[in-house]
């Protein structure tokens, strides 16, 4: 008889502690639903959404750190267009503006030879500027920071005429930095060096 009552009071100890699991393990599943669904709803808040000609299409925010090719070929056509291009009225405004989008080494190695050439005097003297034509912008990696090179053309003019057409090859590291209202992008050129520009080859004449 004693055996028969220990059996029961371990059956209802053990269906105690089995209702007890269940209970705990469906508060905890609904705990976990109320959760997702609450996260979900929170993020679709946040979505933003893009109206174009096409539709209405989910804008994808992307990391800060990341830097994106349209912006990287942007910024140095940008860059190439300032420095190098200017005349006696706009050659310390496009100077500066090309110097917030380069580290200080960079800036000063390329102004300073500006210096040397007494470039801005030389504008006054002869009424002369300088444009330029981009042949081309290539990012070399797939990774952070950026290597690219950047091939134009620095043409000089007096009056319309065009006196002379030099060649120049930039190579740089482009990085991210902070964002601010004369560099709008946050990126900035570090390791700039002037390389040699490849010379095409010239087709042989067949005889």
């Amino acid at each position: 008889m004693e055996k028969v009552k220990d059996f029961n009071k371990a059956f209802r100890s053990m269906r105690l502690l089995t209702i007890i699991s269940l209970t705990g393990f469906m508060a905890t599943t609904l705990v976990y639903i109320f959760s997702y669904y609450y996260l979900k709803s929170q993020k679709e808040k946040q979505d933003v959404y893009v109206v174009t000609p096409q539709g209405t299409m989910q804008a994808r925010m992307v990391q800060e750190e990341d830097i994106n090719p349209f912006e990287a070929q942007l910024l140095s056509e940008i860059f190439i267009r300032h420095m190098f291009a200017h005349d006696q009225d706009t050659y310390v405004e496009h100077t500066e503006t090309a110097l917030q989008l380069i580290d200080q080494p960079g800036g000063l190695m390329i102004t300073k030879a500006f210096e040397n050439g007494d470039v801005r005097n030389q504008y006054i003297r002869w009424g002369s500027r300088t444009a330029v034509e981009t042949d081309s912008i290539k990012i070399l990696n797939q990774s952070l920071p950026y290597q690219m090179v950047a091939y134009f053309r620095q043409q000089h003019f007096i009056g319309n005429e065009q006196k002379t057409e030099l060649a120049i090859a930039l190579k740089y590291e482009l990085v991210r930095t902070h964002r601010h209202r004369q560099n709008p992008l946050g990126l900035m050129m570090t390791r700039v060096d002037f390389i040699p520009y490849p010379v095409p080859e010239k087709t042989a004449q067949i005889q």
